[in-house]
């Protein structure tokens, strides 16, 4: 049973609190419900992003490391430091190479090839209105609105 509690504004008291029974049953599982604009991690998988995961997402998405470097904003040394010690990607670059792996899964879905995928990404575009190049993909909301350009494009809705 999943209790669920109301709040109901009553003049005299101001507010009235009701709780009553809902069978389980009739609660909808929200992790079956698909949401392609929102990616949610657990906080385990977000905190973390190993170097096993970048080469996959290199391997996807084929940009140069100056490239990567500029994306997560930290230095082409740096990143090749991470590399040579096996280091994981932590807080905000990990949270900014989930989000591009996310991407790369959406755009291989719908472009089929690395290749193409990567070509779309590096011709500017305007998406609703706003002028957006290969740059966009330096920040979380130029990777979300390169997503939702791409989610239309599966459906066939064109902005």
């Amino acid at each position: 049973m999943v209790i669920f509690v109301v709040y109901l504004y009553d003049k005299r008291r101001k507010m009235k609190t009701i709780q009553y029974d809902k069978p389980q049953s009739s609660v909808r599982d929200a992790r079956g419900i698909a949401e392609p604009a929102a990616i949610y991690l657990s906080s385990a998988q977000a905190d973390l992003f190993a170097i096993p995961q970048f080469e996959s997402l290199n391997e996807k998405l084929p940009f140069t490391q100056q490239e990567w470097a500029d994306m997560l904003h930290i230095s082409e040394r740096t990143l090749q430091r991470y590399l040579k010690e096996q280091k994981s990607f932590e807080g905000l670059h990990a949270e900014h190479l989930h989000q591009l792996a996310a991407l790369a899964s959406i755009g291989l879905a719908v472009f089929g090839n690395a290749a193409a995928f990567e070509a779309w990404l590096r011709i500017p575009k305007t998406i609703l209105g706003k002028e957006v190049g290969f740059e966009a993909l330096r920040s979380f909301g130029g990777v979300q609105l390169i997503a939702d350009e791409l989610g239309r494009m599966a459906y066939g809705v064109y902005s």
